[in-house]
């Protein structure tokens, strides 16, 4: 038997790799987590610069953002600027995942405490544990092994979270 011929006998029931890891990343559970995750890591692009160290996302159940904010006045202005967030959240996720917002007032040491909590606990990635660099370089080696440029970009996003879950372990 040539060598061609071994080669598509043994390829005739291979699987693309994109159709594989498609259907895995498609399961609710897991692209509802990627959404919440890619929130978290974008904060600070949702709310700005300013409001990011007056509010933290805390935790996102069914169709409510809860946020933990630096005091009660806080609060009151998100009221404010919740359709806002509302709008941007929904468009970096490309669907509607948020509906409500939910303030907690906490000292401002715990909102910073729960910064460190959130890297490990809830799975924010820490923008210093992965650098934007390095992000990049993973999507370039990605892409010259995956076509969809969706499924590139799902691939880096977890990537990026895995490696700060690691580091961040490290760290402590």
């Amino acid at each position: 038997m040539s060598p061609e011929a071994k080669k598509l006998r043994y390829n005739k029931h291979a699987l693309p790799v994109a159709e594989i890891i498609g259907g895995v990343l498609n399961v609710r559970p897991l692209r509802m987590r990627l959404l919440h995750e890619d929130i978290f890591s974008q904060w600070h692009k949702i709310v700005g610069r300013a409001l990011t160290d007056k509010c933290r996302p805390r935790r996102i159940k069914g169709h409510t953002l809860y946020l933990d904010v630096s005091s009660s006045s806080w609060a009151h202005q998100l009221i404010y600027l919740q359709e806002e967030i509302i709008s941007r959240v929904n468009k970096l996720a490309g669907t509607l995942l948020i509906a409500s917002i939910h303030c907690r007032a906490v000292k401002k040491r715990e909102l910073k405490a729960g910064e460190s909590e959130n890297v490990t606990a809830a799975g924010d990635i820490d923008e210093e544990l992965v650098s934007e660099t390095e992000a990049r370089q993973w999507q370039e080696e990605i892409a010259t092994l995956v076509e969809d440029p969706e499924l590139c970009d799902l691939l880096r996003r977890m990537r990026c979270h895995s490696e700060a879950r690691k580091r961040s372990r490290e760290k402590v």
